[in-house]
């Protein structure tokens, strides 16, 4: 692949949006714009903090700094008052001084994380002096005991802070330098390491923190945000690394300066007084990697290559100009650079091709690959399926609609224009296998999948003196990822963007922070943010006209690839495809500006401030304005007059495609950009009382509010009624009629009108202005206790509420087709009146059947119009209803109760029960459903209507409702083993016990659970929870229940969170080399062998995840297998061996086992029909006393869901990695990572209607080895 210029290096207007939209549109999105934003929002950072610089008033934030106090007693236990306690970061030379209070207490806000010397002096004492390491967010306590003497006399202690934390009820993790460093982590990235959290579930869409939604987890680097507002997780680019120097993960307790029930704080790296920094590089290479177990691969393609580079470096000291600024002890800058450079290849989606005798006309190969047969049989061809005879559609008799087959299935030529330039894009098979046989792959290459990030990082702090601190931070990230075919189609190259997919992510964050000392007793802290994140998905060539290069129709003049399919199958479960990923953009800006107080009053620690965040979103949802068209068995079918329809095994979308002729032409009017916006307000009071030397109390109360959601250009419009029999109607912002909302073709209107749907205005019928309601009401109290019995052991707990933000794709996703902001204009022949009869007559909706194509069917005649109302379907069309007067803000409580024991050798001991619930949590539910036509037929006594959506109030609309009903319970234990860095060693081992439950848990990046019958995972990660309330009328028998007791029906087992779960991690310097215990007294030369050496693991065993069996199914008894009775089975026609995982629906016919006892089916289909058999259907007794088969689908499935433990996993990940010393601040350090180290592969989880797991694949990676090679200095 050729990449075009704009995609090396600095990128060229990030912000742009890669397909065409309203002039408009794009001067709102052009990088202009966006690099304004930032540079407005520093511009007001800077004008706040100069005002607080002059008028030294409390002026914000969450930044990671930590928190130094305690108490000096003296030696017969006394308080000590007006003690000088002093701190120095002894990187910076930097130091702050406070008086011990009346209660001999002292405190130290707001410290940057890294080494400090603590000094206390009084008169009449020894001077106590002692070292401790300051890690992101801490609190450390260090108490400390002065003995008479002199103050010229000093006291010397190591580790002065207590190794456990004895003043707060907060549960968290902190990770140092050292194990982000040297851990080994499967890809250099942040977000892995959360992971190593005990409480923590990181899926696809985001981390689940306790049982807690998505979006729960606020994650801050240096006090901004890194979340993305869109999916509810973090950024698409994750911050550097080698960036980060500690974070920290509050899972529960945190007080009310936290607007999250979780948080993960990020600290960055700083300048020192001491020129320091690093450059390093991670390679790896599938090459060197054992093979996957028991893998099946008949046409033997080779595994794809990967080829890893990580690389970069950093560099800081202190800000130093000769002869002009010496800046030590005062200005320190930092640089850094990262880059990652992926190249991997990846099979494609669709491994069939036409073969280039098909694309010259040659069809003598089609077969009927839904229509196996005997091959010895006659109309049977040796693949064992029935052949398929094309038909000449110009040869079509008006009276009989009979049609005369091509000779041997010859198409004759030219080839259609849209076929011959298809034809020149696509690749050849790479075998001599039947395309038509949708069995036998016919094209087995791989594809490059090509990942390029970068992230540079410039940092800058300056202490002005011992009572003002400024740092500022710019990071700019992007992310730019190819994959260069078999996404949807196979190309030749990936100039046409066909088969490709084009992910381009660009992120800019920018923290401007100021601490300001007032007094001795009052701090504040202000910091002023912006977070800039920009997502384009696409494809290689999103600026390219193709729709007019292959003489399709083009209305809105789109650029990019359209999506093309050709059908070969009745139901067309098999097709050919030429497709590629759907163009997707959002531009996420949020600018925040925070203030924390802290105020030390005797043995109270209060802080307080405020938040003032504005969301600036603005989104594009999927496109397909330059088309999405179809070719299907139509016009080269033949006409069975004994069956009124087309002849079985007749006709070919791929012939229809080779003779332009479409069935189906479709271009979609879509309303862009969502502009949303919305303001986030937070204050907040904390009161940390220490009202003994062994009870601390923490008592908070945090106010929050969002204000109503809007659209910047109105463009948002939400159902009236729309349960009312003959309302179809929509209800738009303020007073802004539909037809004023800019942008809106009068066509779509027209259209949408002609089928009765109406509007109306929020204002005209007393709705929220907004369509969502205002809240004000979201106090959120705090509560944190600790009592010390004894130096080494604390009890702690906390209680608190959280209002949590919802994720904008649940919303987002959902609402983008509601009429009449969204509307397909098409072509469909079907729809042409011009057939025998008319459209009043019996052969209306036959047209491709039973007439000779006319000139204006064939392409490019064939258009699209979207200039004339389109004639639309007037039933079942998609929309989301919400109840803009009942709109709600989710909550979380939280709660913990924790012991906590130091043991010999610092090791930490925690044991934790741990509580949430979620409330008023984002809540699908079935509104007018259509009523299952079982209950239908017994209730009437009625067959059903053919039209399913007269069985609705409303037929016209087919809903989803969202309201914030949804619940959540999560009760956990854990038990955590932990030990810092000391003397060569850190290691920390958690087991984690979970019982979670839901109604909803859509995950990040999704629209939410759209079945009454959903939640049922299959037993891998990153599944979902929970399901759509059911209305009464999709219960069976219908039965009174009130919507609470609707709501139990969908609460069951969360299947995104496994049960049980152990992780274990650890850095060890082995015992070797010059002042080791082995080879103490080497010489140097043997040293550079024996010396140096460290080990690392990250090790996590899962017991598995909740599952369910297949809601199409029914049990008919216990379905669980007990671990030690599940067989081991062969299936008949497959090679590989499987494990009954639960008892599933299989054919006993086709299963033998292999080792143990096959148990017997405990499902099967619905049943019975009325011919007594089980395969899906209810019999219903008709009120003619005929008999009539009811679909089970539609009915809510009452049967236990999600009740059976999928297979579990485990992984380990090994380092071994060697120092070199070259001098005494140079380290070279040589790396190896093991990944997968033991090569053991994870089951694939269970077929959810067989039982059946296929032990011929596995579910994770096979080993993989990285080395690595790094400086630093």
């Amino acid at each position: 692949m050729v990449v075009s210029s704009k995609r090396r290096g600095w990128p060229q207007c990030s912000n742009l949006p890669r397909a065409p939209v309203s002039a408009a549109e794009v001067n709102m999105e052009s990088c202009v714009l966006g690099l304004r934003r930032v540079r407005n929002a520093m511009c007001f950072g800077l004008i706040a903090l100069t005002a607080l610089a002059l008028t030294a008033l409390p002026a914000v934030a969450q930044t990671g700094a930590g928190t130094v106090s305690g108490e000096v007693r003296d030696s017969s236990q006394g308080l000590v008052s007006g003690a000088k306690v002093t701190i120095t970061n002894t990187e910076t030379g930097i130091s702050r001084q406070v008086m011990t209070s009346q209660e001999g207490l002292y405190s130290f806000p707001a410290l940057p994380i890294g080494p400090y010397r603590l000094t206390v002096e009084k008169e009449g004492f020894d001077t106590w002096a002692g070292t401790l390491t300051l890690f992101v967010g801490q609190s450390a306590t260090v108490n400390t005991v002065l003995r008479p003497g002199s103050v010229r006399s000093v006291v010397e202690v190591t580790g002065a802070a207590a190794p456990i934390e004895t003043t707060s009820g907060v549960i968290g993790d902190v990770r140092e330098s050292s194990q982000i460093r040297d851990l080994p982590l499967n890809g250099r990235d942040v977000g892995l390491l959360f992971d190593l959290t005990a409480g923590v579930e990181s899926g696809s869409g985001g981390a689940r923190v306790n049982g807690m939604k998505v979006g729960s987890l606020d994650i801050n680097l240096d006090g901004v945000t890194q979340v993305d507002r869109f999916g509810g997780g973090i950024v698409r680019v994750r911050p550097g690394i080698e960036t980060v120097q500690e974070f920290r993960i509050e899972t529960v307790g945190s007080d009310a300066s936290f607007a999250q029930p979780a948080t993960v704080i990020m600290a960055t790296r700083s300048g020192t007084n001491q020129l320091h920094g690093a450059v390093y590089e991670y390679n790896r290479d599938n090459t060197v990697v054992a093979p996957t177990r028991l893998r099946s691969d008949p046409l033997n393609v080779q595994v794809p290559l990967l080829i890893r580079n990580e690389f970069g470096g950093y560099v800081g000291g202190p800000v130093v100009i000769p002869h002009l600024y010496y800046g030590r002890d005062k200005t320190f800058w930092l640089f850094d650079y990262e880059g990652l450079r992926d190249h991997e290849r990846s099979t494609p989606f669709f491994p069939f091709v036409p073969t280039p005798a098909m694309w010259n006309g040659d069809l003598s190969n089609a077969i009927d690959f839904s229509n196996p047969c005997d091959p010895t049989g006659p109309n049977c061809t040796s693949s064992g399926y029935a052949p398929i005879t094309i038909y000449d559609p110009k040869t079509t008799d008006p009276n009989t609609f009979q049609r005369q087959p091509f000779p041997n299935n010859q198409i004759p030529g030219p080839l259609n224009q849209t076929a011959s330039v298809l034809k020149s894009l696509t690749a050849l098979p790479t075998n001599n296998n039947n395309p038509f046989n949708f069995n036998t792959p016919n094209f087995t290459s791989t594809y490059p999948n090509i990942t390029r990030t970068n992230t540079y990082t410039i940092k800058v702090d300056q202490n002005f003196n011992d009572k003002n601190r400024l740092s500022v931070r710019y990071t700019k990230s992007w992310l730019n990822n190819a994959i260069e075919g078999g996404y949807f189609a196979n190309p030749i190259d990936t100039s046409s963007g066909m088969g490709t997919s084009a992910r381009d992510y660009y992120i800019h964050n920018v923290d401007v922070n100021f601490t300001r000392t007032i007094s001795p007793a009052w701090l504040n802290e202000l910091l002023v943010g912006v977070s800039r994140s920009a997502v384009h998905y696409g494809t290689s060539a999103d600026s390219t006209p193709w729709p007019s290069k292959l003489g399709l129709p083009n209305p809105f003049g789109a650029t990019g690839w359209p999506t093309l399919y050709t059908c070969e199958a009745p139901d067309c479960s098999a097709f050919f495809g030429w497709d590629s990923d759907n163009i997707h953009n959002q531009n996420l800006t949020s600018e925040t500006i925070d203030d924390n107080v802290t105020w030390n009053r005797g043995k109270h620690t209060i802080q307080f401030g405020f938040r003032g965040r504005r969301e600036q979103n603005n989104v594009r949802e999927n496109q397909q304005a330059q088309g999405s068209h179809e070719w299907d068995p139509a016009y080269t079918t033949d006409w069975s007059s004994a069956n009124q329809g087309p002849a079985v095994d007749t006709g070919s979308g791929f012939a229809e495609l080779l003779l332009g002729l479409p069935d189906y032409l479709s271009n979609q009017y879509n309303r862009g950009y969502f502009y949303f916006r919305q303001t986030q307000l937070g204050l907040y009071f904390n009161d940390r009382f220490k009202v003994t030397p062994k009870l601390t109390l923490s008592l908070g109360l945090r106010w929050d509010h969002w204000t109503p959601y809007t659209e910047a250009r109105h463009r948002l419009v939400v159902p009236y009624n729309p349960e009312t029999p003959g309302t179809f109607e929509v209800v738009s912002l303020g007073n802004i009629s539909v037809n004023q909302i800019p942008g809106i073709p009068p066509a779509v209107l027209t259209s949408w009108a002609n089928v009765g749907l109406t509007w109306a205005t929020a204002n005209s019928i007393g709705y929220p202005s907004n369509l969502f309601r205002p809240i004000r009401h979201d106090f959120g109290p705090r509560l944190g206790v600790a009592y010390q019995f004894k130096h080494n052991t604390v009890v702690r707990g906390s209680y608190g509420i959280y209002y949590v933000g919802m994720p904008l794709s649940l919303l987002l996703q959902s609402t983008r087709n509601t009429p009449p902001l969204n509307l397909r204009f098409s072509n469909n022949p079907f729809n042409n009146p011009n057939v025998p009869g008319g459209a009043a007559g019996p052969n209306y909706g036959n047209y491709p059947f039973i007439v000779a194509p006319a000139s204006t069917d064939y392409l490019p005649s064939a258009t699209v119009d979207i200039n004339t109302p389109q004639g639309l379907n007037p039933f079942g069309n998609a929309a989301t209803y919400w109840d803009p007067r009942a709109w709600d803000d989710e909550h979380q409580r939280t709660w913990n109760l924790t012991v906590e024991h130091e043991l010999p050798a610092q090791i930490g001991l925690r044991l934790s029960y741990i509580g949430t619930y979620g409330g008023n949590l984002e809540q699908q539910f079935s509104i007018d459903p259509r009523e299952p036509k079982y209950n239908y037929a017994t209730r009437t006594g009625l067959t059903p209507p053919g039209q399913s959506n007269l069985l609705r109030a409303v037929p016209q609309w087919g809903l989803i409702g969202i309201n914030h009903t949804g619940f959540s319970h999560d009760h956990s234990a854990q038990l955590e083993l932990r030990r810092k860095f000391a003397n060569g060693m850190s290691f920390q081992w958690f087991y984690t016990y979970v019982r979670a439950l839901t109604t909803t848990d859509p995950g990040g990046f999704s629209d939410g659970n759209t079945s009454i019958n959903g939640g049922a995972g299959n037993g891998s990660f990153g599944g979902s929870g929970g399901a759509t309330v059911p209305e009464n009328i999709e219960l069976i028998g219908e039965p009174s229940l009130s919507y609470n007791q609707r709501r139990r029906l969908v609460y069951f087992n969360n299947t995104t969170i496994p049960p049980h779960r152990i992780t274990f991690n650890g850095i060890y310097e082995l015992p070797f080399g010059k002042g080791k215990r082995f080879g103490r007294n080497v010489s140097t030369p043997f040293n550079y062998v024996i010396g140096g050496w460290q080990v690392a693991a990250i090790g996590t065993w899962n017991s598995g995840l909740w599952m369910g069996v297949s809601p199409s199914l029914v049990q008919t008894g216990n379905v669980r297998v007990s671990g030690d009775k599940r067989a081991i089975v062969n299936i008949a026609g497959s090679t590989d061996l499987y494990r009954q995982w639960f008892a599933g629906d299989f054919n006993p016919g086709q299963v033998t086992a292999v080792s143990g006892t096959l148990a017997s089916p405990a499902v099967r289909p619905a049943g019975p029909d009325c011919s007594g058999d089980f395969a899906g259907n209810l019999a219903v007794t008709l009120s003619d006393g005929t008999c009539y088969n009811a679909p089970f689908g539609g009915l809510y499935n009452p049967n236990p869901r999600d009740n059976i433990i999928g297979p579990g996993s485990w992984n380990d990940d090994l380092s071994a990695y060697k120092h070199f010393w070259v001098r005494e601040r140079l380290d070279i350090r040589f790396a190896a990572d093991f990944f997968n180290a033991f090569n053991h592969p994870n089951d694939m989880p269970p077929n959810t209607v067989s039982g059946l797991q296929d032990l011929g694949f596995q579910s994770n990676s096979p080993r993989v080895l990285q080395f690595s090679l790094r400086a630093e200095f």
